[in-house]
């Protein structure tokens, strides 16, 4: 099941698609956890959790995303059939 997200969220994964590029090209953010609310990076973290708590502190009407700076040639994907 995939969550949808809301008009803000949304707003925040186009942001993140528009600059993943150039971000990944900096060595302190590559492969960090960022937090994108609207047209802005407000945060960075070395892991989601630690992203997550800060996130749902600040933002608790929950008009973010979170999302780990990868450049897109190192996406890995899996998918695995449930077992009933």
């Amino acid at each position: 099941m995939v969550a949808e997200l809301n008009a803000k969220q949304n707003e925040a994964l186009e942001y993140f698609e528009e600059h993943l590029d150039e971000w990944v090209k900096d060595p302190l953010f590559k492969y960090k956890f960022a937090i994108i609310r609207e047209n802005a990076l407000v945060g960075i973290f070395d892991t989601f959790q630690a992203a997550a708590k800060e996130a749902f502190i600040k933002y608790p009407q929950i008009d973010f995303i979170i999302q780990e700076l990868i450049p897109e040639d190192e996406y890995v994907n899996f998918v695995y059939p449930a077992l009933l």
